[in-house]
């Protein structure tokens, strides 16, 4: 089951935090080094970089999807699912926060809230990336009919 979930991130990881979104880039060297250790999949060196870097700016976007991002690769879903909802408290209207939480309660299992959560990305008109994230919902929607349908 576990490998499922991973196929399905890895999957649906296409508009979230990653070597090829235009993310700004950061200032900040330890996001950076927990960035590239975490896109080469070294969990265990990108952690304490993704921590200090939220611990310096603990209101940093771009440090809370790779820190999420890092929970998500660990199978720690529940971590990433809450700082998503932190930082939705601060930018309620963010489609690349309605896209990243969506994929998280996807792995979750959460259907029906993710597949809400994605079409909550269309709210946001400056976010560059609908055509990503409603490829992404459909991925999701294919796999809750895929689970749902096994015994």
């Amino acid at each position: 089951m576990r490998a499922a979930l991973l196929l399905i991130a890895l999957a649906l990881m296409g508009c979230t935090a990653s070597s090829n979104d235009p993310l700004p880039v950061s200032k900040d060297v330890r996001l950076q080094l927990g960035v590239a250790y975490l896109n080469k999949g070294r969990l265990e060196l990108a952690k304490p970089h993704l921590q200090a870097a939220m611990k310096r700016n603990p209101r940093s976007l771009n440090a809370l999807f790779a820190l999420a991002q890092w929970h998500l690769a660990a199978n720690e879903t529940d971590s990433a699912l809450s700082l998503y909802q932190q930082a939705l408290s601060w930018q309620p209207m963010s489609g690349a926060l309605y896209n990243n939480y969506a994929v998280a309660l996807c792995m979750a299992g959460e259907w029906e809230e993710a597949l809400e959560y994605f079409d909550k990305v269309l709210l946001d008109a400056q976010y560059p990336f609908h055509t990503k994230s409603q490829q992404n919902r459909a991925r999701c929607e294919k796999n809750k009919g895929h689970y749902a349908s096994q015994p």
